[in-house]
């Protein structure tokens, strides 16, 4: 899994549309990064349920011990569900929120607790784009920066507007991948340029965008790798 000719590997563990034998499919997402730059494994939120996450991640060939950091793009069951397992099987674990990490602390006291509202690199060649939403709707996507200086993002259900992650990031870099969940999102024009479009979990309109972007539309099933 850590081919050293990879930027960033990044292995689907929990999702709800699709699933490779020997995973278990529920309804949320989770995707763990492996960083070829520090050699470090991230969590991409948790999903829904913490016992089928850690079933996957294992059947992934990796340990709890290893992930470094969570990253928790919104506040939603089906994307931080398994954050409480995570934590008690790996309890010095970081977690990144897009809210005041004060009710986090509460329930993972023993856990390093940032909130961070602006693009931020958090490790050589992964950035938190920095909350975009309001309220109880804030939401984070991660940005994964590759050796040819292009971004992979990664988003959970795209709340504020898949395009809005996307303006953001060209902002610095070009992207050369997105995947995650688009949900209702409709204004494909911004997809076009990107070379993987990994829409799944609560995108409403794959049939759509694999009707558009036939080439670049990569069907996301857990316990795919991803190699950047």
């Amino acid at each position: 899994m850590t081919e050293k000719n990879y930027s960033f590997i990044v292995t689907i563990v929990f999702d709800n549309k699709c699933v490779q034998n020997g995973f278990l499919p529920d309804f949320g997402f989770s995707a763990l990064v492996f960083n070829n730059f520090t050699n470090n494994f991230l969590l991409f939120d948790t999903g829904g349920n913490g016992n089928i996450l850690v079933s996957n991640i294992k059947k992934a060939a990796v340990d709890i011990s290893e992930i470094k950091k969570v990253i928790i793009s919104h506040n939603h069951h089906d994307h931080l569900g398994g954050l409480e397992v995570i934590y008690t099987l790996n309890p010095n674990i970081e977690i990144y929120s897009p809210y005041d990490f004060s009710s986090y602390k509460r329930f993972f006291p023993e856990a390093k607790i940032h909130s961070i509202s602006e693009l931020t690199e958090i490790e050589k060649n992964i950035f938190i784009s920095g909350h975009l939403g309001g309220g109880f709707m804030k939401e984070q996507a991660l940005f994964l920066k590759t050796k040819a200086d292009r971004f992979v993002i990664l988003v959970g259900c795209s709340h504020p507007g898949l395009e809005n992650f996307i303006m953001k990031a060209k902002k610095k870099n070009d992207i050369k991948a997105v995947i995650g969940g688009f949900h209702g999102f409709q204004k494909f024009s911004y997809l076009e340029g990107i070379d993987t479009i990994g829409a799944c979990h609560c995108t409403q309109y794959i049939n759509e965008i694999k009707t558009r972007f036939p080439n670049q539309f990569k069907k996301i099933c857990v316990g795919d790798s991803l190699k950047f």
